[in-house]
């Protein structure tokens, strides 16, 4: 059986957990967006912008709140 070494089992771990609450950002930030009072040109916008930027864009979206519910 291979060594494994324990440095790559953290490193693997916590790419997991980046990618897993990326997702759910994501996940929620499109929830969110769906829920909002905008039209649909500003809704489609803030959904390009969700998913083309990873990151940035859902938290662009929870800093900005367009749309008051």
């Amino acid at each position: 059986m291979p060594d494994v070494n324990l440095t790559v089992w953290l490193f693997q771990i916590v790419n997991f957990l980046t990618l897993t609450g990326w997702i759910m950002l994501t996940i929620v930030a499109l929830t969110h967006l769906r829920r909002c009072q905008l039209d649909e040109t500003a809704r489609i916008l803030w959904a390009i912008v969700i998913v083309l930027l990873p990151l940035v864009g859902a938290l662009a979206f929870f800093i900005v709140r367009p749309g008051k519910q």
